[in-house]
């Protein structure tokens, strides 16, 4: 089941969509479920002063990507580098098992809002490659 948290951000998502004149975009997949976040950034000062996202994936993910946008827009880089695996569980609130590696999708998306990279969104056709995508 889902709690409260995760039903109110995967039916009420805050923040998604795109920034078309984002300062970073990242992307986050997990090889192993699917779950695909693109964030987009806008920087004034180091400060993250605007966030959007588009989420593929389980409605934790999407409830998770909604959460982390939420709570890092107002916030420097060096305060994203200091929150911690307690602090996003607690975000999340209590998660079945099955959903734990949203856990591990927020601290990867943490990880490079605070050291972001990536300037430029790459357009990709397909989520899926290979003669598996239509």
């Amino acid at each position: 089941m889902f709690n409260d948290i995760i039903c109110d951000h995967f039916m009420n998502p805050r923040n998604i969509g795109e920034l078309t004149d984002a300062d970073y975009v990242i992307e986050i997949s997990n090889p192993i479920c699917g779950d695909t976040v693109h964030m987009y950034l806008k920087l004034n000062q180091e400060v993250i002063s605007d966030v959007a996202y588009r989420a593929y994936g389980c409605s934790t993910s999407i409830a998770t990507a909604s959460i982390v946008s939420e709570k890092i827009v107002g916030m420097s880089k060096a305060e994203i580098s200091s929150i911690t695996r307690d602090d996003v569980v607690e975000w999340l609130g209590e998660l079945e098992p099955s959903q734990l590696h949203c856990v591990d999708i927020a601290l990867n998306i943490l990880n490079q809002c605070a050291n972001p990279t990536k300037k430029k969104f790459e357009q990709k056709e397909f989520l899926v490659e290979g003669e598996g995508a239509f």
